[in-house]
């Protein structure tokens, strides 16, 4: 199976000293060797990706059960938060998710309510491994 055609993806960020903090996002398939994630934070990604743009990625399901039969990727990834692949990734998750999608769009708007938000992005991630 092609990583973006899996329900969902567990992405693990590394700290500087190496730790990993994990998370599930929806996948979407860009091209050769690269996938899409879009989020409704950016923030978080700001600062996981600042210090190192190195992750693991793992194909799973849609309550974010690792598919243990699918590899464990490495890749390089980068938050973007406008522009061509920020459009394509977003519209590619919109027609693969659907109502998903937009459930996550109005639980983050009710997060932040009082609050300031972060604006939704897209982290493109190139597979090396």
């Amino acid at each position: 199976m092609r990583l973006g055609d899996a329900d969902r993806v567990n992405v693990t960020t590394f700290d500087a000293a190496g730790e990993g903090t994990t998370s599930t996002n929806f996948v979407v398939h860009m091209a050769q060797d690269k996938v899409g994630l879009w989020t409704t934070e950016s923030g978080p990604w700001t600062e996981r990706l600042a210090l190192s743009s190195v992750v693991s990625l793992h194909a799973a399901n849609a309550s974010g059960r690792v598919l243990r039969e699918e590899p464990v990727l490495e890749g390089r990834a980068l938050l973007v938060t406008e522009g061509e692949d920020y459009d394509s990734v977003k519209a590619a998750t919109r027609e693969k998710y659907g109502v998903s999608m937009k459930v996550a769009e109005v639980a983050d708007w009710a997060w932040e309510l009082g609050k300031k938000g972060t604006p939704d992005g897209v982290v493109v991630v190139s597979i090396v491994g």
